[in-house]
């Protein structure tokens, strides 16, 4: 995984979904629990989310957003 490889890695950012069979919202978790550092932004176009339904320094960010959007839900991540 790219983020065993590097520690500078600061903020994930995903969509919910994905191709294979993880989606978003397991990555986040998974991310979460084994780098708790990392700020986690998940996005979407097509499902609803509250912020509790991610990990607790997790956000959700709805499709279609703006930069201004993007850079204040990251801010909020930290």
């Amino acid at each position: 995984m790219l983020l065993e490889g590097d520690p500078g890695i600061g903020t994930l950012f995903t969509d919910i979904d994905m191709p294979g069979s993880m989606d978003g919202i397991a990555l986040a978790a998974r991310v979460a629990e084994r780098w708790p550092h990392i700020r986690l932004v998940v996005t979407s176009g097509r499902a609803c989310m509250q912020d509790g339904d991610l990990p607790d320094h997790g956000r959700f960010l709805s499709k279609p957003y703006h930069r201004s959007d993007l850079v204040d839900v990251i801010a909020r991540a930290a």
